[in-house]
């Protein structure tokens, strides 16, 4: 599972790189570029909640391993287009495939991790994330360098089939028992733009608000992921303009900086995974709190050893950061109920990602990083600030008596 996902992300890694490069080369900075980079999220935004409820009836690995192979297929077409709507298409195919794919993938870690061993697992997930996030740009350089950037795009179909195919042989099941979905009404598919509006941001919200709220803890991870997301959306863009406008001369500071983000990422796994001793709550706050003062410092980083250095930085905070969200609500859900939360989470965090992005379209100009810096730093650590309290919420006792679907234990302490 772990080398599953290090070989998945590393073709996301290339991607990352090469899919920027291959915009800015071809159509420059603007609105169309943070647009085609956040394109994708739509179709997990307007049905993410309708077929995760088909990745609940079905197992989590067939369906993670039929899109992994879809995606590769989709991605080695990227290429061979002209124009950017067709490449605004094929991100959008794209994400049909990552809706199903995302919470696949996440329901399976359940089944990989042991009981009481959460942060230490996921620490180890992220290591792993993470040190493929620092390879693909090493692989993006030489490529470029002695190749072309359609060998990029090759790369990540070859990676997609290779992570779906590890997937294939035995796997542990599922630790809880499913229960009988026999007669469960499926969420119904939006029939009119005001349907979607209102499944986006009436029910999806009323839903996922259900799930969160008798655990302060879980609560606060789930508000702070909205604002976290909005930072990935426009660190998307953000990265590689500062790239390009503060270091012209240098032709591969967007892979640097993305490899530096890669390698401060899999320091923090593995970092996180050795700090289970330490409140989580603290850990959490700390390490977005801290992030976000690396971001306001980048303004200052003229020298590329400076900012490669605090993206590093960044990269292990925000690691430590990403592994006790994923360990707290790991460890406070059974797989059902995870499955259920992110089918719930999943498509209102791609609003906020593509919302992140298309706002950084907009502000990211020469003679403008500084306003994109403080959006970025503000937006990450003013909520965490704010639910400081809910963060040290205690992780709720498990009983064997069954619960209701999607219900959250009450916690010992009220966040």
């Amino acid at each position: 599972m772990v080398v599953s996902i290090a070989i998945s992300q590393l073709g996301t890694a290339i991607t990352g790189v090469a899919l920027p490069i291959f915009l800015l080369d071809r159509f420059g900075l603007g609105l169309d570029f943070g647009l085609t980079l956040g394109i994708r999220l739509i179709p997990n935004i307007v049905l993410g909640t309708v077929v995760s409820e088909v990745v609940r009836r079905r197992d989590p690995r067939a369906v993670s391993v039929l899109a992994s192979v879809v995606s590769a297929l989709i991605a080695i077409a990227i290429p061979f287009t002209g124009a950017l709507w067709q490449i605004q298409v094929l991100s959008f195919l794209i994400g049909l495939t990552t809706m199903f794919l995302a919470p696949a993938r996440l329901a399976l870690r359940t089944r990989v991790t042991p009981d009481g061993r959460e942060l230490a697992s996921n620490g180890l997930i992220v290591t792993a994330q993470r040190a493929a996030s620092l390879l693909g740009p090493v692989v993006v350089g030489p490529t470029l360098a002695f190749g072309t950037i359609s060998m990029l795009f090759f790369a990540e179909a070859a990676t997609a089939l290779i992570a779906s195919g590890l997937l294939v042989g035995p796997f542990p099941g599922p630790k809880d028992k499913p229960t009988s979905v026999a007669g469960a009404a499926a969420p119904r598919m939006p029939k009119s733009p005001l349907g979607i509006l209102r499944r986006l941001f009436l029910d999806n919200p009323r839903d996922l608000l259900a799930i969160i709220r008798g655990d302060g803890m879980v609560f606060g991870l789930t508000l702070t992921a909205f604002t976290y997301v909005f930072v990935v959306g426009m660190n998307s863009v953000f990265v590689p303009a500062f790239a390009r406008i503060r270091f012209p001369q240098i032709d591969g500071m967007l892979g640097y900086l993305i490899a530096a983000m890669g390698l401060g990422g899999a320091v923090g796994g593995i970092l996180a995974g050795r700090l289970t001793r330490f409140s989580p709550g603290l850990m959490y706050i700390l390490g977005n709190v801290l992030e976000a003062v690396c971001w306001l410092l980048l303004l200052l980083a003229h020298a590329p050893a400076l900012a490669i250095g605090l993206l590093v930085a960044g990269g292990i905070l925000e690691s430590v950061a990403t592994a006790v969200y994923m360990a707290e609500v790991q460890a406070r859900f059974t797989e059902r109920e995870l499955t259920h939360y992110y089918s719930m989470l999943l498509p209102t965090n791609d609003v906020f990602v593509l919302l992140g992005a298309t706002v950084a379209g907009l502000l990211v100009a020469p003679g403008r990083l500084g306003v994109s810096v403080a959006v970025i730093a503000g937006v990450m650590a003013l909520p965490i600030l704010l639910l400081t309290r809910s963060f040290f919420t205690p992780r709720p006792e498990r009983t064997t008596a069954a619960r209701p679907q999607g219900a959250v234990p009450a916690a010992d302490a009220a966040g």
